[in-house]
């Protein structure tokens, strides 16, 4: 998976193989007790530069964009437990998530 959000950019610099990581379509200011996602263990994770170049007869722009590839292993689906941290730009979201073993029919 590749991540370009910056709040999920920083999130990730600091992530070592074998920690676990919540996956949940919601941003992190939306994330309450009760919210499903996605359980998963990193694998490996590498930071890249993606380098745009733009130009035209008198027009030159060069751009460098990083990004963060993470390779993943599902290991469940869970349901947000407890908020453990507040949110702030530029670390990740603490989280106390219980895996769900069943499916509620709804």
């Amino acid at each position: 998976m590749e991540i370009r959000s910056p709040s999920n950019f920083f999130a990730l610099l600091n992530l070592q193989p074998g920690d676990s990581l919540f996956l949940t379509e919601h941003s992190p200011l939306d994330i309450v007790p009760g919210t499903d996602g996605l359980i998963a263990s990193a694998e490996a994770t590498q930071i890249i530069t993606h380098r745009l170049i733009h130009s035209a007869e008198d027009f030159y722009e060069e751009r460098e964009a990083q990004a963060a590839r993470v390779q993943l292993r599902l290991t469940g689906v869970g349901r947000v437990r407890r908020i453990s941290s507040s949110y702030q730009m530029g670390s990740p979201l603490e989280l106390e998530v219980d895996q769900v073993k069943y499916c509620d029919a709804r």
